[in-house]
Order: structure tokens, then C-alpha cells, then sequence
């Protein structure tokens, strides 16, 4: 009696164990809504990253330009150990001597004309700075279509998978009444075996749907840099049919908006802005330059004599103030010739911003072909599904019929699989008609500034 308590004890831990592991499982599991996916995906995407980073550099540069303006300084020190032969600069004669001597200074420089080079230059490197951004935010679009696109993916084949198992199970209740028709002599052995041949290939189907689903929802967790499948799983929206969809939106309204805002036309137009700046730049440096300096320097030498008192030891804080050296320069360097190179740099300067205007004028098209693109596959994708919708109600009367008719030995097994395939052919185009269609409703909305979601 003792025994079996303890063994009714150890099964109720066992029992408690595995319901908390299984708990514990399932806490793991993390299912995923769109925004989340995006939002994630953002924050976490290497590429992104890297863009920011490039950004920061075009930010350091945008303020060293403008650090240009200010005055340079520099200070120098030197002290001499030397010995032989050497001018003694305090009796102006050579001697052989072993000598200590040195000197310090310091002196600063600030450029007052050059053309507008460095003004031009702030502005260039303001324009870039701006690209940069552009190209992180064109690079989060990006990362955002691919994101949505992949999550659509995993929904069809989810989809694609339950009709597949519903088609199986269909397919199994014929079987099963196929077994007891044979036992009744209605119909033949031949028959039951086609009908169980048909769903030996629906489970196979089952097996690859699965298997794609499988890489569908691989390709997304790649995407998020996750990294494992394990316990990944998304949200399946509610409603999510395209009777509840808006109406596709003509292209030249969305063009309209999506080249005024969209960071790939924007960052183009930066850059155009950019290489018009850096040809003024380079036109700049044909202009005489004006620029001020100023010098403070002292010296000193352990021979040095006291100019007061020969007699009397002359000390370096002495020397440095009387050997003081001050002067302020007011220059002007006026280019006269170069070898042409100014001349070669500026042709450089002007293709630059010719194929900057190229780009900006490229940007604009590929985003126009875009959303062409996107409208007409949304437009086709809708014709195809309410025409699909048309043949599955067809092909399901069709199957429901040649399934009366095939219960009772009326047709073949070969036509009631061939109804089958037919109407499971059907129902796979509607479901790709309507992801397709919501994939490129999405991006047109998307290109029409609105948020991606379901």
C-alpha cells in the first residue's frame, strides 16, 4: 500500500515536471505581428548600421568644413646640441665650439579671400550630409518592402497548406466510403486503389506545402537576423480579405507624392546640389587668395652675451624677451599657371554634376516604373481573383456533383481526381491572386506615404 502511494506520488511530480517544461516550451514562443517584424528588422539590420555609420562620417566632415573658417595656429620648440665648426650668431664668427641653442614660436593664419571655397565647401558637405540621411532612410524602406513581402509569403503557403490538408481530408472520407462501396460489391478493388493512390499524392503535397512553409518563414528570420526558426512564428491579421482593401489608386497621384518625399529622389537631388557646390569649389581656386598671418618668435644661446653687462651671466628668460620676433603679414597668392590642373579639375567637376543630374533624373524613373509596375500588377492580380472566384464556385459545384455521381459508381475515379485537381488548382490561384494583390496594394500605399501594415 506504502508502494503505491509513492509511485501514485512519483507519477503526479512526473506529471507536474512535464506540464511545466511544456509551459515553459510554449512561453518561448514568440509570434510576431507585422509592424513588430519591421520595427525589429530596423533597429537590428546590419546594412542599416553600416548607412548610419556613413552618415556620422558625412555629419564629422560637415563640421570640419566649417571649422575651415577659423584661424590655424601652431607653436614650435627646438633646442640644438651641436659641435665643430659653426657661425656664433652673438659675434657673427665661425668657431669650433660645442654649442647649446634654441628657439620657440608660435604662429596662426587665417584665410580672408579664396573665391568661397570653404563657404562653397560647407554648403557641399551640408548637401552631403543630407544624402546620407536619405540613403538610411531608402535603405529602411527597403528593408521594410522585403520584410512585408516576406510575411505575405508565409501567410499564402500557410493558406496553400490548409487547403492542401482540407483536399486530404476530402480525400480520406472517400476513401473510406469507397471501402465500404467495395464491401458491398458497388464497386471494384481497382477503384479503392485509385482513390487511395490520390491520397497517398495530397499527403506528399502536404510534405512539400509544409516544406515551403517551413522556407518561407526561414527567409523572414533571416531577414530579422534571428538565429533560429525555432519557436518563430506571425500573427495572422483578422479580416485580412480584399473585400475590406481600398481601391487601387491611379499611378500619377502616388508618382506625385512618392517624388516629393521618397529618400531615394530626395537623396539624388542632394547629391546634384552637392557636385554643384564642389564645381564652385574647384572654380574658386583660379582666385587670387588673401590671407593674414601673424609670427611671435624668440631665441636663445648658452654663449650669448648680455648686451648691459658682458660680465654679468645672461639668463634665458632674459635672452627669450630681449631676442623677442613679432611680425603680421598681409598676403596675396594669385595662381598664374598650374599645369592646367585647375582647368582639368573643374571639367572633372562639371561631368560629376552631369551625371548627378543623370542620377536624379534615373531616380525619378525607376521609382515612376515602380509604381507603374505596381499598379498594373494590382490591377491584374484583383482581375484575376474575382475571376478565380468564378471558377472555384464553378469548379466546386463541378466536384460536388462528380462526387455524388462517382459515390454511386456513376463516373470513374479518373474524373472524380481530375475534378478534385481542378477545383484544388482553382482555389491555389485565388489564394495567389489575393497576396498578390495585398502585396502591391501595399507598396502603392506605402509609395503614398502610408505605414505598412495589416
Amino acid at each position: 500500500m506504502h508502494q503505491k502511494r509513492l509511485s501514485i506520488l512519483m507519477i503526479l511530480v512526473i506529471t507536474g515536471l512535464l506540464l511545466c517544461s511544456g509551459l515553459s516550451a510554449q512561453s518561448t514562443v514568440k509570434s510576431w505581428t507585422l509592424k513588430e517584424c519591421i520595427q525589429y528588422a530596423i533597429d537590428n539590420n546590419i546594412q542599416i548600421k553600416r548607412q548610419e555609420l556613413q552618415g556620422k562620417i558625412a555629419d564629422k566632415n560637415y563640421n570640419q568644413s566649417k571649422f575651415e573658417l577659423l584661424p590655424s595656429m601652431n607653436a614650435g620648440f627646438e633646442h640644438i646640441f651641436s659641435s665643430g665648426r659653426s657661425l656664433n650668431t652673438e659675434i657673427y664668427e665661425w668657431e669650433n665650439m660645442k654649442l647649446q641653442q634654441g628657439s620657440m614660436g608660435i604662429r596662426s593664419e587665417v584665410t580672408v579671400f579664396n573665391g568661397l571655397q570653404n563657404l562653397n565647401s560647407i554648403k557641399q558637405q551640408k548637401y552631403n550630409l543630407k544624402s546620407a540621411i536619405e540613403d538610411v532612410e531608402k535603405i529602411k524602406n527597403d528593408i521594410s518592402i522585403y520584410i512585408a513581402t516576406a510575411y505575405l509569403q508565409i501567410l499564402f503557403d500557410q493558406e496553400l497548406l490548409n487547403v492542401a490538408e482540407d483536399q486530404f481530408e476530402v480525400t480520406m472520407i472517400q476513401v473510406d466510403k469507397t471501402e465500404t462501396l467495395m464491401k458491398v460489391g458497388s464497386v471494384s478493388k481497382g477503384t479503392l486503389l485509385e482513390i487511395k493512390a490520390q491520397a497517398a499524392g495530397e499527403k506528399l503535397i502536404i510534405i512539400q506545402r509544409k516544406n515551403q512553409l517551413r522556407i518561407s518563414k526561414l527567409t523572414l528570420v533571416q531577414l530579422l537576423d534571428l538565429e533560429s526558426l525555432e519557436g518563430f512564428s506571425i500573427v495572422t491579421p483578422e479580416n485580412l480579405t480584399i473585400e475590406n482593401q481600398p481601391v487601387v489608386v491611379l499611378t500619377d497621384s502616388v508618382f506625385n507624392y512618392a517624388v516629393i518625399n521618397m529618400p531615394e529622389v530626395k537623396s539624388a537631388e542632394y547629391m546634384l546640389q552637392s557636385q554643384k557646390k564642389a564645381l564652385a569649389v574647384t572654380r574658386g581656386r583660379r582666385s587670387p587668395e588673401l590671407y593674414l598671418s601673424g609670427l611671435y618668435y624668440s631665441r636663445y644661446n648658452e654663449n650669448a652675451i648680455n648686451p648691459l653687462d658682458p660680465t654679468l651671466n645672461y639668463s634665458l628668460d632674459g635672452q627669450l624677451k630681449d631676442n623677442q620676433y613679432k611680425q603680421i603679414t598681409l598676403g596675396l597668392s594669385i595662381p598664374i599657371f598650374n599645369k592646367f590642373r585647375i582647368h582639368r579639375d573643374i571639367s572633372i567637376a562639371k561631368v560629376n554634376m552631369l551625371d548627378a543630374q543623370y542620377n536624379l533624373k534615373q531616380s525619378k524613373q525607376t521609382l515612376y516604373k515602380n509604381i507603374q509596375q505596381a499598379n498594373s500588377d494590382a490591377i491584374s492580380a484583383l482581375e484575376k481573383y474575382y475571376s478565380s472566384i468564378d471558377a472555384v464556385e464553378s469548379m466546386l459545384e463541378a466536384f460536388e456533383y462528380t462526387s455524388e455521381k462517382f459515390d454511386v459508381g456513376m463516373v470513374s475515379s479518373i474524373d472524380y481526381n481530375i475534378a478534385k485537381n481542378n477545383l484544388s488548382k482553382t482555389q491555389s490561384d485565388l489564394l495567389q491572386a489575393k497576396y498578390e494583390y495585398l502585396l502591391r496594394l501595399k507598396i502603392l500605399d506605402f509609395y503614398n506615404g502610408e505605414e505598412i501594415s495589416f
